[in-house]
């Protein structure tokens, strides 16, 4: 049994370290109400600031989102402020739609020789240093690259075909990567209970490997589609006329929402319709993404 000075060096020891720790937790609370404070600033002024730019286009243009605005072409010159942006919509979905036609076969491929086949860790390294290089590259020198290569050396001119072929180079760096990043995260205890199973690669990668990284591979091809739906500067040379009521052809240029815009707010400045263009561009980014995260959740389920 502890005698008194035991019990008494005992009580001793207990209170200085109970006030040693007491400062200790008074820092640790102190630098968590401020981690809380700036993470919900942070947030905050992520949430609000799309929220505001989508309120403004709407107060400025919403005025002008008539049927006739939404499903008529231009009416006389297309830099006077009149008539519809239908050909603009049109051109933009099928823009970004041939783009992604090129984009998912190639980054598909790529993505899953790189995970899934490639044994060389240099080989890989290097592939995703050009790739995460091209990712970086702005949007007016894929438009001189496809000006150069698809309307002049292959005699494409300025069309559908050559716009929607740089929009796929445009996303094809961000579905390679959004791809490769999907499947490396798959967890390899997962392939090697298959393979011990003894069932074929294409059949591992088919109905387990796929399946698991499909929603963040979604993810990725939304984040690419979007970025291209507002892009202008790859369809500047390769693409854009400032105005057509023609039917959409391959071989024919084409308005598109962001180029159209861009044309209406130089020559006519910040107008209804200027603002009514770009809600309606804003508001295509919104359905295609609520689109995807709706089949996400699906596939989720």
């Amino acid at each position: 049994m502890p005698d008194v000075t035991d019990l008494y060096h005992l009580a001793r020891a207990e209170h200085a370290s109970a006030f040693a720790q007491g400062p200790a937790r008074d820092r640790t609370a102190v630098s968590d109400a401020i981690y809380r404070t700036v993470a919900w600033i942070g947030g905050g002024i992520g949430v609000l600031v799309p929220v505001a730019i989508v309120i403004y286009l709407a107060w400025h243009g919403g005025s002008a989102l008539t049927p006739e605005f939404l499903f008529d072409p231009p009416r006389g010159s297309s830099l006077d402020g009149k008539g519809g942006i239908w050909p603009a919509i049109k051109g933009s979905l099928a823009l970004v739609g041939l783009g992604l036609a090129v984009s998912l076969s190639l980054g598909f491929g790529g993505a899953i020789y790189l995970a899934e086949f490639n044994r060389s860790a240099m080989l890989e390294r290097v592939s995703r240093f050009c790739i995460e290089s091209l990712a970086a590259v702005p949007g007016l020198v894929y438009s001189m690259f496809g000006y150069a290569l698809l309307v002049v050396a292959l005699g494409l001119k300025i069309s559908l075909v050559a716009g929607g072929l740089t929009l796929g180079f445009v996303m094809l760096p961000l579905i390679l990567i959004a791809t490769h990043e999907a499947l490396r995260a798959v967890d390899s205890g997962v392939r090697e209970a298959a393979h011990a199973l003894g069932v074929s690669h294409a059949y591992l990668f088919a109905r387990v490997v796929w399946p698991i990284a499909w929603p963040a591979i979604l993810t990725g091809i939304v984040l690419a589609a979007v970025h291209a739906l507002g892009a202008a500067a790859p369809l500047l040379y390769t693409a854009a006329t400032v105005f057509t009521k023609d039917t959409l052809g391959l071989g024919k240029p084409v308005m598109a929402l962001p180029t159209h815009l861009y044309f209406v707010t130089s020559e006519i400045g910040a107008t209804p319709y200027a603002f009514g263009t770009a809600l309606v561009l804003v508001l295509l980014v919104l359905v295609v993404s609520t689109v995807a995260l709706l089949l996400r959740r699906r596939k989720e389920v």
